[in-house]
């Protein structure tokens, strides 16, 4: 049916005509055996112990007794997600989840933060800003006999004591002969806690600052350890700090960790002897009132999230290139495209059983036809080409108009050498209303020419992938070689 090397360019053009998805046999495409699901959270903290991410063996015990899970606030009603705490994405704590601090960072950053704090048994904790009662636990966990935890909102601080409390957390704290205390920003001090003499083991400052709060850290006993973050120009880098013997401090920067800021009236009482000249803006007033904690509770990708600069750049980048079609009324439409954004951000960092999951979690909660081809897709990287055709033909049932799982049945097939077969897909998949990469069937599609020897038909398909992939090189070098054997 392809063999035709007299064909003209006008000839291949027009073939598109009258042309019919009916040739694609779908019911021929084998039907899905496996439901990716989202893991559990002791399997996705052993993959950071795998993966290297976790190598202190006290947090891995420390944060496979605790769960994310519960210290989540509670989903609306109707919205079931099995093992939501473990996905990748941050969750609401707290109502207002506009508000700084008001997220649960993922099993990743807190791996990372509980890491770099080398808690020690029967040490002295100062928590300012706690991110629910999550954090608050894993540090008891991990050795602490005194927790005093600063919360500057009192309605956020009354949840947190009661919350403890129904959890059984207080009975678990008098276990392990730990004193948890919550307290007010009235209550840090600074003056006070430098005069008398307090010393802390360990500091933990889970929002923004932008500047050192020296005298604070000044408080560290020898051996003790410090985490801030420190934003000066917008971009807050975690800052370890330790004591010195000669009385200084040694801080070193860690990493990137891209929190709100602090609360204000916090950094006031850590900054006392500071002239304030709204410096420090508290974020309640730039961002937009959220009515529920689910509606929009991460606007931004690198939310209250650690890591290098170059990973969160491509985290941010990947984030905005690919999401569902959300409609704002929808709480679980809107939890399905954050879960789907995520497993893009998952996949392309190469974790590919964990970027299936979550877009496994996205379908089952709003199917679509992204979400299907997505994990049709990890599926063929994996090696398992049945199922990524069995998942392509869930996503075509699903929604025919987009193209992309036409174009990989056709790359499928063309891997597996049945050109032909290939072709008709591949046609489907052009003339499809919508595609998320329209580039890639023109593509293969030149490709498939090729093998067939349709050197016409190839530079028309290579010249149309190029106009959406023009700076593709080999794909631009293909187009010229095409057209110097034509004229």
């Amino acid at each position: 049916m392809f063999n035709t090397p007299r064909t003209t360019l006008h000839d291949v053009s027009s073939d598109w005509d009258g042309y019919s998805t009916e040739e694609c046999d779908l019911l021929a495409l084998p039907n899905c055996s496996q439901e990716p699901v989202l893991p559990s959270e002791k399997e996705v903290i052993e993959r950071l112990c795998d993966s290297g991410i976790l190598s202190d063996v006290k947090v891995f015990e420390a944060l496979k007794l605790s769960n994310r899970g519960l210290a989540i606030w509670p989903l609306p009603s109707g919205l079931a997600i099995n093992s939501l705490g473990a996905s990748a994405i941050a969750l609401p704590w707290w109502k207002a989840s506009h508000e700084s601090g008001a997220l649960l960072p993922s099993h990743y950053e807190t791996a990372q933060i509980m890491q770099i704090l080398q808690m020690e048994v029967d040490t002295r904790v100062l928590l300012i800003g706690p991110r629910g009662n999550w954090w608050t636990e894993i540090l008891l966990r991990l050795g602490a006999n005194e927790i005093h935890v600063v919360e500057a909102n009192t309605e956020r601080r009354r949840f947190l004591e009661m919350n403890w409390k129904d959890r059984g957390l207080d009975l678990l704290a008098i276990n392990h002969g730990c004193r948890v205390t919550f307290h007010d920003a009235d209550w840090l001090d600074i003056n006070r806690m430098s005069d008398d003499g307090e010393v802390w083991d360990r500091i933990l400052i889970t929002g923004a600052c932008d500047m050192m709060p020296t005298k604070l850290f000044k408080t560290l006993r020898k051996g003790g350890v410090g985490l801030v973050p420190i934003s000066p120009d917008g971009s807050p880098a975690i800052k370890c700090i330790t004591p010195e013997l000669d009385g200084g401090l040694f801080v070193r920067t860690v990493t990137m960790w891209m929190v709100d800021p602090l609360n204000s009236r916090i950094q006031r009482r850590m900054f006392p002897n500071r002239e304030q000249r709204g410096v420090f803006a508290d974020i309640h007033g730039r961002s937009k009132v959220i009515d529920t904690s689910w509606n929009i509770p991460e606007q931004a990708c690198l939310r209250d999230r650690a890591g290098p600069v170059r990973l969160l750049d491509a985290m941010d980048q990947i984030w905005n290139e690919m999401g569902l079609d959300v409609n704002e009324d929808e709480i679980d439409v809107q939890v399905a495209d954050r879960l789907f954004r995520m497993g893009n951000v998952i996949h392309n960092i190469g974790m590919f059983d964990y970027a299936a999951e979550h877009f496994g979690a996205s379908f089952h909660l709003h199917p679509s036809a992204e979400a299907a081809t997505m994990i049709a897709w990890t599926y063929s990287i994996m090696g398992n080409d049945s199922e990524a055709m069995a998942w392509c033909r869930r996503a075509i049932e699903t929604d025919p108009t987009l193209g992309d799982p036409w174009n990989d049945i056709g790359a499928l097939m063309l891997s597996q050498g049945t050109v032909e077969g290939a072709m008709v897909w591949f046609r489907a998949a052009v003339q499809a209303e919508r595609s998320l990469n329209p580039g890639h069937p023109w593509s293969n599609m030149a490709r498939a020419h090729l093998m067939l020897k349709n050197h016409a038909a190839a530079f028309f398909a290579a010249q149309s992938a190029v106009n959406y992939l023009p700076e593709d090189h080999e794909l631009q070098m293909l187009l010229d070689e095409l057209g110097a054997e034509l004229c």
